[in-house]
C-alpha cells in the first residue's frame, strides 16, 4: 500500500478532549482516518488502555511499569494491553493498573496540561514487541513530518474502528496557525499537526497516541476537531518536553 497519508481534522472552537475520564466525560477522543495500518512491530511501546472490556485510549510505555497518556483519559482502573498491533492479538500482554498520576494543573476547561501516568501492577516484560520509548528534552518545530498511530475510528463523519493499529503522517503547524482553528492553544505546552488540507489525522479514540517525530516521541494526541465543516483540521498533541521533569520525578517518587 501507499504510504500513510497527511491526516486533516474538522474545525475546532473548543473541541472535547479525546477519550473518556471521569465525571461523566464523553470518550471524544481522536481516530486515525485514512492512515494506513502501521508496518508490523514498529511501534513496540504503544499500549491500549481498556475500560473493562472497551478500549478508552492508547498510551506509550515509558518504563517497565509506567504508561504515560492523557490527563482526561483517567479511570480508577485498566487494564492495559501491550506487544501486540491487534487488539485481541493472542500475544499480547495485558496488566492491571489501579495507580494513575494526574498532572496537577490539568484543566478539563481550556484542556491544558492533558498528560497522566498510569503505573502497572506488575512490570511489563520487554522483547522485541515490547519497548520503551525515551522522553526527549528537546521540544518539535513547526513543519517537521511525523507519524501518529492508533486504533481509533478510521472513517469520519461515521465511525469505523479496525482491530489493527493504523498509522498517518502529520506535519505541525505553528501556534499562530492552529488557534485559526481553537479557541485555545498554549504555545509552550501543546503543538498542532495538520492543515485545513489534510485528508488524514488522528481521530475519535484516537487519544494518548504517540506523535513519533524521527523515532523520539514528541506529543501525546489531545484534542479533536468539531466537525462543523466535516474537515481533518489540525489536532492538538500534548508537547511532552514541557514535561519531562514532571514524569521522571513522579516516577521516582512513587516506585
Amino acid at each position: 500500500m501507499a504510504g500513510p497519508l497527511l491526516l486533516s481534522l474538522p474545525i475546532l472552537l473548543l473541541s472535547p478532549a479525546l477519550g473518556s475520564a471521569g465525571q461523566g466525560a464523553q470518550d471524544t477522543g481522536e481516530r486515525i482516518v485514512n492512515g494506513v495500518p502501521c508496518t508490523r512491530g514498529s511501534n513496540p511501546w504503544q499500549v491500549a488502555l481498556f475500560n473493562g472490556i472497551k478500549m478508552d485510549c492508547s498510551g506509550v510505555l515509558i518504563h517497565q511499569q509506567w504508561v504515560l497518556t492523557v490527563a482526561h483519559c483517567h479511570r480508577p482502573e485498566y487494564t492495559v494491553h501491550m506487544g501486540s498491533d491487534l487488539l485481541n492479538g493472542p500475544n499480547a500482554q495485558k496488566i492491571r493498573a489501579t495507580e494513575s498520576f494526574v498532572y496537577p494543573s490539568f484543566s478539563w476547561e481550556f484542556q491544558s496540561n492533558d498528560i497522566m501516568l498510569v503505573k502497572l501492577s506488575r512490570p511489563a516484560k520487554l522483547s522485541s514487541t515490547v519497548r520503551k520509548v525515551n522522553i526527549p528534552s528537546q521540544c518539535v518545530r513547526p513543519g517537521t513530518t511525523c507519524t501518529v498511530s492508533g486504533w481509533g475510528t478510521i472513517t469520519s463523519p461515521e465511525e469505523t474502528y479496525p482491530s489493527q493499529l493504523m498509522c498517518t503522517n502529520v506535519t505541525t503547524i505553528s501556534t499562530e496557525e492552529c488557534l485559526k482553528y481553537f479557541v485555545y492553544v498554549q504555545k509552550y505546552h501543546m503543538v498542532c499537526g495538520g492543515t485545513q488540507d489534510s485528508t488524514s489525522n488522528a481521530n475519535q479514540g484516537d487519544s494518548g497516541g504517540p506523535l513519533m517525530c524521527s523515532g523520539s516521541l514528541r506529543g501525546l494526541v489531545s484534542r479533536k476537531p468539531l466537525s462543523l465543516f466535516r474537515r481533518l483540521n489540525p489536532v492538538v498533541f500534548t508537547q511532552i518536553c514541557k514535561y519531562r521533569k514532571w514524569i521522571y520525578d513522579t516516577m521516582r517518587e512513587n516506585s
